[in-house]
């Protein structure tokens, strides 16, 4: 069994039993290796594509728009109303509620520096990218574009926070050139926002495109510094290497056996993230509040190719390796109903699991992969997924444990809450 745990949380994942020294004998050498490459978590990579991405004052106005529920259209969803610092940065629902009732799972915010995709369906490249859907989705927060620049200029606080950043904003008080409720609509062409963006001149649209771009920017440099590690696992390994005192308990140890060896989990949940970062159709069978013909990274991999706000498009900063990111992308049956491996990392606290919240605790997700007796409305399962006939309740509660081991150490409050204002 490959443990493909499609979920999104984290949580305390407290799972600490007595202090005791390492036995390193434990494990056989490959298995040592692999533990070692499991932990600590590397610097945040960067994101050339952005040039705020590691801007303090950035952050700190992505910070703000993240809580600003203005930035929707009816100013009563925010980023953090499904991304809830309270639920793991996450929401706690089957299928996240903004402006509308969403077709999937919530992803937490937390640690996403280190995808390399996102969405479940990989429909972005960077998290600038990711930054922007949400704003403009029916679904979500049901506002465009140039509401959202129109916002930053109008606001005198906003306007001064973005001009610390990013320079001073245009000129956007002529409205009939820059009208509200204005973005591109593919799916309802004649609609009132559609015809809206159409009335504008190409340059017009592209000075909004630029304001929301860096909009995306901000955010997603906020987005960078929720990272948690230092998990009870995290001290396991460095205990490990040192031979000093863990705590880790023999639950947890055993599961962490079954990772390794049985379950073969780390294939796919592999790395100091615990994620291999690409995709996969693990056999989940259709559930009533899902749209069965969800086909998941097959139009994921179209949507982020023809997007506007792509890693390789004009409001990149570094188009040529967001290019070398992209080119490589195929698209074949084959990707029909995979979604993302997601990170295991703070597991323990955002049930419900899977892209659709198919399952409401840890348990259930462990018994899944034990039994495999589902039927995916795509394709097949991986090949590679085996079912656990000898796997009893004592399996999956050490596999469970394990899971919640690596749970990080809660972040600091000042980055749960918006700041005072936002101006850095």
């Amino acid at each position: 069994m490959i443990l493909l745990v499609l979920a999104c949380t984290n949580g305390t994942g407290d799972t600490a039993g007595r202090d005791s020294a390492v036995d390193a004998s434990r494990w056989t050498a490959a298995e040592e290796a692999t533990i070692l490459g499991l932990s600590p978590l590397p610097e945040v990579p960067a994101d050339t594509t952005n040039a705020w991405a590691d801007d303090p004052d950035a952050a700190h106005l992505g910070q703000w728009l993240f809580f600003d529920a203005r930035l929707s259209g009816a100013d009563d969803v925010s980023c953090a109303t499904c991304h809830d610092p309270q639920q793991g940065f996450a929401d706690g629902l089957q299928l996240s509620e903004g402006a509308g009732l969403t077709g999937r799972h919530a992803p937490t915010a937390l640690n996403t520096a280190w995808n390399r995709w996102y969405f479940w369906d990989g429909r972005c490249d960077t998290a600038w990218c990711q930054a922007l859907g949400p704003l403009e989705s029916p679904a979500e927060q049901a506002t465009t574009r140039t509401d959202v620049a129109l916002l930053l200029h109008d606001d005198p606080e906003l306007a001064e926070a973005y001009a610390s950043v990013f320079g001073s904003l245009p000129d956007l008080s002529d409205r009939t050139r820059f009208p509200p409720n204005a973005r591109p609509d593919d799916e309802d062409l004649q609609g009132t926002q559609n015809v809206n963006w159409l009335s504008m001149t190409s340059d017009d649209q592209h000075t909004v495109n630029g304001v929301f771009a860096n909009v995306g920017k901000a955010i997603a440099a906020y987005e960078r510094t929720l990272v948690r590690q230092d998990s009870a696992f995290d001290r396991y390994v460095s205990a490990l290497r040192t031979g000093e005192d863990h705590e880790l308990s023999d639950e947890a140890l055993d599961g962490l056996a079954l990772y390794l060896g049985e379950g073969a989990c780390h294939f796919c949940h592999s790395g100091p993230s615990f994620s291999n970062r690409e995709f996969h159709n693990i056999g989940l069978g259709p559930r009533d509040w899902l749209d069965a013909e969800d086909r998941g990274r097959y139009d994921g991999i179209a949507t982020v190719q023809s997007g506007t706000f792509n890693g390789s498009g004009a409001y990149s900063d570094d188009p040529e390796t967001g290019a070398a990111k992209l080119d490589h992308l195929t698209r074949g049956d084959e990707q029909l109903g995979q979604f993302k491996t997601p990170s295991l990392r703070n597991v323990a606290d955002t049930a419900p699991y899977m892209h659709g919240g198919h399952f409401e605790t840890l348990t259930e997700v462990v018994q899944y992969y034990a039994d495999l007796d589902e039927t995916p409305t795509f394709s097949h399962a991986e090949d590679l997924l085996q079912v656990q006939d000898a796997w009893g309740d004592e399996e999956v509660a050490a596999l469970v444990a394990f899971l919640e081991s690596l749970t990080g150490e809660a972040l600091d409050t000042s980055l749960t809450q918006p700041p005072a204002s936002p101006i850095p």
